[in-house]
């Protein structure tokens, strides 16, 4: 009986090294009947799959893997792992010529910026990622849906899956990867500013210490929230040199770091506009 190794064959008896996947990979199930449904997902991320099998084990969570032991599909652990770092690539790569000039702090914090876990869940929301993640029980009673930690995993999962799937075909990886950072973040990348990135109370401050050398104050509106769900409501002054107080903004939210960064980003719009 021959030793099984890692380089195991893959569909169409071709080396799972000679397609450039690893051997977990390369021996996917080709005819699963959930892959005709990935189709429309897979337009949306602007990128066809020569193996939709690749989409499909980039959505399947180890909680559904826990649940269908021998089914012949990996959790996604991995091709998320392999997918930050191809997202920070081609992000870096994206911004670099979005901003040549820009020195490398500020393309650190607008890379930070445009792929925090929050806008990487708003990016696969947007294109309804979640209703398609392959989840066990416990993640569908615990509403994994819900959280952005869940949904950020899975879209680097499916960006190293187009980056597979297209060296396995004998194509570009990179420019497959290009192409669903593309679909999903090209517009927000077009509407950076190098300013961008930056908490917006601390651009406020610097504007106001600039244009008036003063600095804004934030107030509580009203009496100080009690209860479950509290809503505080903050405004923003600022004290001219003749001393006329000038109320720049207002903003509400479920606390009052969240409230006054409200109210800066409204005061900030007000400026802007």
């Amino acid at each position: 009986m021959a030793e099984e190794t890692g380089s195991s064959d893959a569909p169409g008896d071709a080396p799972a090294a000679a397609l450039g996947l690893p051997a977990v990979l390369a021996r996917l199930p080709d005819d699963d009947p959930a892959l005709a449904d990935l189709a429309p997902l897979a337009a949306r991320l602007g990128y066809g799959f020569t193996r939709p099998a690749l989409l499909r084990a980039a959505l399947t969570t180890p909680s559904w893997v826990n649940e269908h032991a021998g089914a012949g599909w990996p959790g996604n652990a991995c091709l998320e792992f392999l997918g930050d770092a191809v997202l920070g690539l081609v992000t870096a790569d994206a911004l670099w010529q979005r901003f040549p000039e820009l020195d490398e702090g500020t393309l650190t914090r607008l890379r930070a910026s445009l792929i925090s876990e929050t806008s990487l869940a708003g990016a696969a929301r947007s294109i309804g990622l979640g209703e398609r993640l392959f989840l066990g029980r416990g993640d569908r009673n615990g509403a994994a849906l819900e959280r952005d930690g869940a949904l950020a995993d899975a879209l680097e999962a499916v960006l190293a899956a187009a980056f597979l799937d297209a060296r396995a075909g004998g194509g570009d990886p990179l420019a497959a990867a290009r192409a669903v950072f593309t679909a999903l973040f090209g517009a927000r990348l077009h509407g950076l500013r190098p300013e961008d990135g930056v908490d917006p109370k601390s651009r406020l401050q610097t504007l106001l210490q600039a244009r008036h050398r003063r600095a804004p104050v934030y107030e509580v509106v009203g009496e100080r929230p009690t209860g479950a769900e509290p809503r505080w409501c903050v405004r923003i002054t600022l004290t001219l040199p003749d001393g006329q107080v000038q109320v720049l903004a207002a903003g509400e939210g479920s606390s009052l770091r969240a409230a006054e960064r409200a109210a800066a980003v409204a005061a900030l719009a007000e400026m802007d506009g």
